[in-house]
């Protein structure tokens, strides 16, 4: 990586109180302003942790989110281990803008975690399959309130999928288990890819492998 340009050191993005050197970033970059990035804040620990570049200010389209996570890359002295991530949706996205979305994201060796239509298939595979009628984000959304009493996207009880995220891994698997797939072509997510990578982290960095938050 080119160090021609001052960049901040990493470990200005890490706890004070861990050893700062033998340590793993997560750089997600999200379409969510709220909801992508309360659900990523229960896997951080000193030593694993989850950086996210939310949208700001509406500019939300993959390109936006994927020029954040450039801009951020640019402005740190990452190292070859630090992960970096898009977290996007892709209801509206034509497959031609998508196309080049990816294809530079996979220049700059970033990861790929897209759902169709929205985030919340992500989240209500925690809980059960897919089902025919949901298709849209209104489907999902209406199916979360009624699976979970009080669901609030702006509000997320993460504790209420902390425990539950081996089968959402699972259900997403069977769905798309192509690794090739730079998004989904049917109803889905790959937001299992960026959890079972954070999940296999916790384990290396912390010595524990569990569903819960690191810091419980």
């Amino acid at each position: 990586m080119s160090r021609g340009r001052i960049r901040g050191k990493r470990t200005k993005l890490l706890a004070r109180e861990s050893d700062r050197r033998d340590a793993r970033l997560f750089i997600i970059a999200t379409e969510g302003a709220k909801t992508e990035p309360q659900y990523f804040s229960m896997f951080g620990s000193p030593r694993v942790k989850i950086e996210i570049l939310p949208t700001l200010h509406g500019d939300s389209a993959p390109k936006h989110v994927l020029a954040r996570l450039k801009a951020f890359d640019k402005k740190y002295a990452l190292e070859k281990d630090d992960m970096r991530w898009l977290v996007f949706d892709i209801d509206r996205t034509k497959d031609d803008q998508l196309s080049n979305v990816c294809r530079e994201a996979r220049q700059c060796d970033y990861g790929l975690a897209v759902s169709r239509p929205c985030f919340e298939v992500w989240l209500w595979l925690h809980f059960a399959d897919l089902q025919p009628e949901l298709k849209n984000p209104q489907d999902f959304e209406q199916a979360l309130k009624e699976q979970l009493e009080g669901y609030n996207k702006s509000n997320l009880n993460i504790s209420l999928f902390q425990t539950r995220i081996r089968d959402a891994i699972a259900r997403a698997k069977t769905l798309h288990p192509d690794p090739q797939q730079n998004w989904p072509p049917t109803v889905g997510s790959h937001v299992y890819r960026v959890v079972e990578v954070i999940l296999d982290s916790l384990k290396q960095y912390t010595g524990e492998f569990t569903d819960k938050p690191a810091t419980e």
